[in-house]
């Protein structure tokens, strides 16, 4: 609500604003601050996600591995993370290109240096260039020749490091920034991708999906992390569907084993749905970002041409921000699931053993009598 309090008293301050020079508008200042800050906790939070899913894949792995030396097996032993190390690299310089971009509207706004911004986007830039769309899942949702030209489009960023030299105000800068940063907003959109095969959303052939409408209007198909995410799942609620058919009606010992298995089979299922809510919730927020971005560039289109601004747009900022801030809340908590899920490892006693150890007791009991 303080949010939007402020809103009016920016509409009416814009027209006594200059885009000619450094921004000395407080509240303008603010809200591209709330921006700037926004994209990198933004960005954070994606970094984490994939981190997340890692944890999940090496979760699965042990509970299978153990699962399987508990029947007397001779499982593989070679661990196989989800993602090559060059495809978390490349995921990393989008989202270092989106920190550096968001760092030095920061930076222009309020009139400072900008040399310390220049060295991380141009290195961020620098990795752009020999990224190809292999590194990322989106082709599900797009066309070869659409996914190429999506990544070959981030290196737009490097047009934006002379901006600020060549032209010291914010508004030139925002303005060739909405067509980059939007390009790197869909790129991660389709990236982290649906749960489940949709293709009857999209054309039989090639998906049509068209990289200029608003992002509201792309669909995904399948694929991308949260299709990664929920196989993950899947397979480690399998494992525990199988232990559970192991397990004897008869014995005391099995029923207690009985009973911790499922409960692990259901917590690991209520974790899926909250892990591809905090998912399709990072979409939302990429939507948000990039609406806000426009806002910004709307509001100093307005400011040079002594016009209104819509309230509409003044409201753009406030949504990110407060979607941001739930999104960040909701990575703390997945976060904790999946700890305790982590920290529950081995979360039974092994099936084989207590069953072998209820046999050796009635052996006991025999000998004895």
């Amino acid at each position: 609500m303080q949010q939007l309090r402020k809103i009016p008293v920016l509409i009416f301050a814009l027209f006594g604003l200059s885009a000619c020079s450094v921004i000395n508008d407080t509240l303008l200042m603010e809200e591209v601050s709330d921006f700037s800050r926004g994209v990198v906790e933004l960005s954070a939070v994606i970094e984490s996600e994939f981190g997340l899913a890692e944890e999940l894949n090496t979760l699965g792995f042990m509970d299978n591995l153990q699962f399987q030396l508990e029947l007397g097996g001779h499982p593989e032993t070679s661990y196989k993370p989800l993602f090559q190390a060059k495809d978390i690299a490349a995921r990393k310089s989008v989202l270092a290109a989106l920190d550096g971009y968001a760092e030095m509207l920061e930076a222009v706004t309020s009139g400072q240096s900008i040399s310390s911004v220049y060295t991380s986007l141009s290195g961020a830039v620098g990795n752009l260039k020999s990224m190809s769309s292999d590194n990322f899942n989106i082709d599900h949702s797009l066309s070869l020749l659409n996914s190429n030209q999506l990544v070959v489009g981030l290196s737009l960023f490097d047009e934006l490091l002379i901006l600020p030299d060549r032209d010291k105000r914010l508004l030139p800068i925002v303005q060739q920034g909405d067509e980059t940063l939007k390009k790197a907003a869909v790129l991660l959109y389709f990236d982290i991708g649906a749960p489940a095969d949709q293709s009857n959303k999209c054309s039989y052939t090639v998906p049509k999906n068209d990289l200029d409408a608003d992002m509201t209007s792309l669909r995904l198909c399948k694929g991308g992390l949260r299709a990664i995410v929920k196989n993950a799942i899947d397979f480690d609620a399998n494992i525990w569907n199988d232990k559970l058919a192991q397990t004897s009606k008869s014995s005391v010992e099995i029923s207690s084993v009985r009973r911790d298995a499922i409960k692990r089979v259901v917590n690991i299922q209520k974790f899926g749905l909250e892990f591809d809510k905090l998912l399709n919730e990072t979409q939302m927020t990429l939507i948000a970002m990039v609406a806000a971005h426009k806002s910004i560039s709307e509001t100093l289109e307005a400011a040079e041409g002594m016009k209104t601004v819509s309230l509409s747009a003044t409201l753009k900022g406030v949504v990110f921000k407060e979607k941001l801030r739930d999104l960040v809340k909701l990575l703390s908590a997945v976060r904790e699931e999946l700890s305790s899920l982590v920290n529950s490892f081995p979360a039974t006693k092994s099936v084989r053993t207590t069953t072998l150890m209820s046999q050796n007791t009635g052996n006991k009991n025999v000998d004895q009598q």
